[in-house]
């Protein structure tokens, strides 16, 4: 039985996912994830040692269970994702010179992706990343420990994974292995629901998927950066289709995380543009991301923000071209022309430039005007 202090924080948290508009209790859908919270409570998947990153103007924070319980009961139970693991577990989790790899997302992003699977009893589910087990675990009550299947790559994570899942009282199928790989010898599935960060979809998942199934999953087409929900629904000639829904941010498939990249090196060109590259930035997520995915995927941009360098200072926006070793970047000065510096050849700059003017002819249309279409030989956006 639950302890009644424990029951209010729940209560209060579900309070936030009904007035945010993530959960409408008016709906069964709705009204059984808010259940779940109570059935599959969120803190027996959290460690007692963790970093805390709150989705709103909340400091970032070192939560610690046993020397001070009052603030890590209050990143359980609000709107806030929690670090659980950094460098791979081969470093602190509160060492933030590390990157995190594993997390238990935020309740926010974690109901609406639950949402967006769209569930009914019968369905088999395979999760990619397993994480802390929290998602797992509502899952498999909903379903039944026997229609879940979650894998990672990482057996740490497993191991804790499953104890944590033990004293929620669950059993779902956990596998140790390449997420991008999906289960073969568990498919086909009915839902596939992906946990982590996504440039390139693997064609195995639509494999696994029965015809009339679907695929949810964090699309980010910029390496580290903020991406797309996006919801695939498998088609009978072996396609996948999909509509992206709202904005998110994930830790990338390990096998597609953030290379390093070469550095500027040989020739460049100088050229100035009147463009602001902090308009382009900031049109980003209102759909001119999946506009620059739909025409020119192979120009990402790397950086944007505030540099301080040796003798200047400025705002710069840094861009790599995917299909070679072309590269740019472009730094604001107030009240002059942007100066633009890029290497020969297939400029990038111009590229990044022309798509957000045919952006904006188009009158900025968002990311629901948008969709994507995965076959085995890649995948493809475009605008309908």
């Amino acid at each position: 039985m639950t302890d009644p202090w424990v029951t209010r924080r729940i209560e209060a948290l579900a309070d936030y996912l009904t007035t945010s508009g993530v959960l409408d209790p008016r709906t069964s859908d709705g009204a059984c994830w808010l259940r779940a919270l109570s059935e599959v409570p969120r803190h027996l998947f959290v460690p007692a040692l963790a970093w805390a990153q709150p989705m709103d103007d909340r400091p970032e924070s070192v939560i610690n269970k046993r020397d001070a319980p009052e603030p890590w009961w209050n990143a359980v139970y609000s709107n806030t994702a929690i670090i659980t693991q950094r460098g791979d577990g081969y470093t602190d989790v509160v060492d933030k010179r590390a990157a995190a790899t594993s997390s238990t997302s935020s309740p926010h992003v974690v109901m609406e992706f639950l949402r967006l699977l769209d569930l009914d009893h019968h369905h088999r589910v395979l999760e990619i990343g397993t994480g802390t087990g929290w998602t797992a675990g509502l899952l498999s009550w909903r379903l039944g420990d026997d229609q879940v299947t979650s894998i990672d790559v990482d057996s740490a994570i497993l191991l804790t994974a499953a104890e944590n899942l033990k004293a929620a009282g669950f059993t779902p199928t956990l596998l140790e292995k390449d997420g991008a790989l999906g289960a073969p010898g568990r498919a086909p599935f009915d839902r596939v629901h992906v946990t982590c960060g996504v440039r390139d979809i693997p064609y195995a998942w639509v494999e696994q998927t029965r015809p009339g199934g679907s695929i949810v999953l964090p699309w980010m087409p910029l390496p580290g950066g903020w991406g797309h929900q996006l919801r695939l629904d498998v088609l009978d000639d072996g396609s996948a289709v999909g509509t992206f829904h709202g904005g998110c941010g994930f830790m990338m498939l390990r096998s597609q995380r953030r290379r390093e990249w070469p550095p500027y090196e040989g020739e460049s060109i100088e050229s100035t543009t009147r463009l602001d590259p902090r308009e382009i930035w900031r049109a980003l997520d209102n759909g001119f991301g999946l506009a620059l995915a739909a025409s020119a995927s192979h120009v990402v941009i790397t950086s944007a923000g505030w540099e301080d360098g040796e003798g200047w200072s400025g705002w710069v926006m840094r861009l790599r071209d995917l299909q070679g070793s072309g590269w740019a970047h472009v730094s604001v000065r107030p009240g002059e022309d942007t100066e633009v510096t890029q290497s020969p050849g297939r400029q990038i700059w111009a590229t990044l430039e022309t798509a957000y003017m045919e952006w904006l002819r188009a009158g900025r249309p968002d990311r629901s005007a948008y969709r994507m279409i995965v076959t085995p030989g890649g995948q493809r956006v475009w605008l309908t």
